[in-house]
Order: C-alpha cells, then structure tokens, then sequence
C-alpha cells in the first residue's frame, strides 16, 4: 500500500510542474552586463546586418600579394568581394571576385578571396612574377565586402550574387550605408 502511495506522489510530483497555465507580464528589465575589459566601456562593434565594408587594399610583395581583416560571421553567412573596376559617366563598376585579367604577353592575373567564421583574405595571383607587374594592377585597388546572412540567401535564391548593384539592392544598402574603413 505505502508503494502504490508513493509511486501516485512521484507521478503528481512529475507531472503537476509539466502543466502551463497563461503566460505572465514581463518581468523587470535585469541590470546591464560589463561592456569591455576591466569594467570599461568599449567601442561599439559594428552590425553585420546588411553590412557592406569598403577599404582600399594594395597588393604587394610586403603584404605578399594579400590583404587579411578579421570579420566573425557564422557558419551559415557568406562573404561576397567587389572590386571597383572602373568608373563610367561617374557611376563605378564593381566585379564579383574571382577576377581574371589577360595581359600582353600571355600573362594572366586574378583577383580572388577566401574566408573563414573569422577572418577574410583578398589576393593576388598570376603566372608572372607579381613584383614585375605595373602598379596599375597592384596599388590603390577599393574593394567591397558585402555580408550575406545565411536566412538572407535562403529567401534570394535566385538573386544574380555576381550583380553588385542587384545584390545591395536586395539587401537594402544605399551608397550612404557603405561603411568605409582603412
């Protein structure tokens, strides 16, 4: 008898706190966490959403022919480059990296990136020596690096990613929104 009493009190004690009844006000608002090391505020960090980052990049035999800068995103987001190419009637030209440019003599130059959750690298390859190349091809190159979040291509999956202009637009970007960092 005392086991059927205590087996009918374990399953009460089990299911009563299972059971929801109507949701409550919000509680209060709980005290603000430490922003930055030793209790001191930092700088606020720059939202990634519908982020596009501007910068202008060389490629050099210092910085061997590439540019790294640290950008956390996750594992679902992805990273797209442009490169201004060209101005027309003073509208700039932005292509999607990979970017292949044929020479004179046979040589060929590309423009390419990768990225991990952490960091991005833009560099330079070719089938020359890239210390022979004229400084029209290596200095005072503007890039854009444009933030896609994972749900952002789920809902575009026809968007044309190589289109700088389709894709700032999906994104709502205007040119005033562009964040410019050195």
């Amino acid at each position: 008898m005392k086991r059927i009493v205590y087996l009918i009190a374990l399953v009460t004690i089990a299911v009563l706190p299972a059971c929801e009844g109507p949701e409550g006000p919000q509680g209060p608002p709980g005290i603000d966490g430490i922003d930055g090391e030793d209790g001191v505020d930092g700088e606020d960090g720059i939202s990634l959403i519908n982020l596009v980052v501007e910068t202008e990049v060389d490629f050099t035999e210092e910085n061997s022919f590439s540019n790294s800068f640290g950008f956390e995103i996750a594992d679902s987001d992805n990273l797209l480059v442009f490169m201004l190419w060209n101005v027309i009637d003073d509208k700039p030209l932005w292509r999607p990296l990979p970017n292949t440019v044929f020479l004179d003599d046979g040589i060929t130059l590309m423009y390419n990136y990768q990225y991990t959750a952490d960091f991005i690298n833009v560099y330079m390859t070719g089938n020359t020596d890239l210390t022979t190349v004229s400084e029209d091809w290596t200095l005072n190159h503007y890039i854009r690096i444009v933030y896609l979040p994972g749900e952002f291509l789920q809902d575009n999956a026809k968007l044309d990613l190589n289109d700088y202009e389709a894709v700032t637009n999906a994104l709502g970007v205007s040119e005033s929104d562009v964040v410019k960092i050195d």
